[in-house]
């Protein structure tokens, strides 16, 4: 993969001053394979809901799911301002896991641009200088960490909120911040006209520009610079667990999109588990959750194959309801797990390769599909210890955590 932009131009026409840039083709490859356009679309769509004419550009009604609705709506609070950061950071931080040795590509700005030869070649025939109120915004974002800037801004919320927002949308209590509105003028900057199939003032397909990256890269390089001069270090647990509850969601609203999935079939990823303990919780689960067998790849708690969970952000108590007793999509007679018989039980046949032998037959609402899970061609992938354990708990009754 090359580094640097990618050159787009629009159909018939290679007009140099018409050029946009995108990321390179493998990476938006990646991105449209995995829905990641549409996502962040919902990501923002979902944040409108409760606000005027919000969520109106979500293509799956995104406001159904009332349960995924944040409290903190698009540009109403300094919640709202911190979630825009962290999300962002999350996408940034992904894909430069993906493509470590292309990190370039995700990498913004060092500084505000001030001149044509602070952005790649393809731009500076367009370039017009700015501002002097926008020279000045980004002049405080890139010394931010002085003393005078700091305090203009309470806590990372009330940054964030002043780094997305757009004029007018004043944040309560506030009235030291410079308003510029420098999210949307720095999108603005790199809108393509008559070029717009992935411009980054395209809100369809914005991720897939070049500039994006830059532009948001610069806005977390400010961020981070900032959390450093208050003391708050990238190590941070808070800081990792609202990554984490950034990336679930981004993962929900993608099986969403991919799945056509119903509200009903949706939990919020990141309502707090109970604390549990039991022989399934620490013995069973472990095993359908372990990168070795991956179960929960397929099996998660949302948009599950063959409607069955096996892990994933969901209680074990859950999971266990989900088993015992219930019938099997692909196990024609045979019930998931019937409590003291694993050998009548579909889940212990499947992944111990004896479902084939157990003679299943088709009923008018249950196919027979006898294949080994997790798939493969050459037995079963769950070790013997394994399986043991997994026998040991439906021998014993199947029981959930207490």
């Amino acid at each position: 993969m090359k580094d640097g932009p990618a050159d787009f131009f629009p159909p018939g026409n290679n007009d140099p001053n018409i050029v946009d840039t995108t990321v390179q083709p493998e990476v938006l490859k990646w991105m449209y394979d995995h829905s990641w356009q549409d996502a962040h679309v919902e990501w923002h769509a979902i944040r409108g809901c409760s606000v005027p004419g919000g969520g109106g550009l979500s293509r799956v009604n995104i406001c159904s799911f009332t349960q995924l609705v944040p409290e903190d709506q698009n540009c109403q609070t300094a919640g709202d301002g911190y979630q825009f950061l962290v999300f962002h950071r999350h996408m940034i931080q992904a894909l430069k896991q993906l493509w470590p040795n292309h990190s370039e590509q995700f990498t913004g700005f060092p500084k505000f641009p001030t001149s044509a030869a602070d952005v790649p070649p393809q731009w500076r025939s367009a370039w017009k200088d700015w501002d002097r109120a926008a020279l000045e915004a980004g002049r405080i974002g890139d010394e931010i960490d002085k003393p005078e800037n700091l305090a203009r801004f309470p806590d990372e919320g009330t940054l964030g909120f002043w780094l997305q927002c757009n004029v007018g949308q004043m944040l309560r209590g506030s009235t030291n911040m410079p308003w510029v509105g420098l999210h949307f003028v720095l999108h603005a900057k790199w809108a393509r006209p008559g070029n717009t199939t992935h411009g980054v003032n395209n809100t369809s397909a914005n991720i897939d520009n070049y500039m994006f990256w830059k532009l948001h890269g610069w806005i977390d390089n400010v961020w981070e610079k900032y959390r450093l001069a208050k003391g708050l270090l990238p190590t941070d647990q808070k800081l990792k667990d609202d990554l984490v509850a950034q990336c679930r969601e981004m993962d929900t609203e993608i099986k969403i999109i991919q799945e056509n999935l119903d509200p009903g079939e949706v939990p919020d990823p990141n309502e707090p588990l109970p604390v549990e303990s039991g022989f399934f919780h620490e013995r069973v689960r472990p095993i359908l959750e372990s990168a070795t067998n991956l179960c929960t790849g397929c099996h998660a708690e949302v948009g599950a194959n063959a409607k069955l969970t096996l892990g994933g952000h969901v209680s074990s108590r859950k999971i266990v309801d989900g088993l015992v007793d219930k019938p099997s999509i692909g196990g024609g007679q045979f019930k998931l797990v019937v409590p003291g018989d694993p050998d009548h039980s579909w889940l212990y046949l499947k992944a111990s390769g004896r479902a084939e032998a157990a003679g299943c037959q088709p009923t008018s609402t249950a196919q027979c599909i006898s294949g080994v899970m997790p798939p493969s061609t050459g037995g079963p992938t769950v070790s013997a210890a394994q399986l043991e354990v997994l026998r040991q708990w439906i021998l014993d009754g199947a029981e959930g955590p207490p």
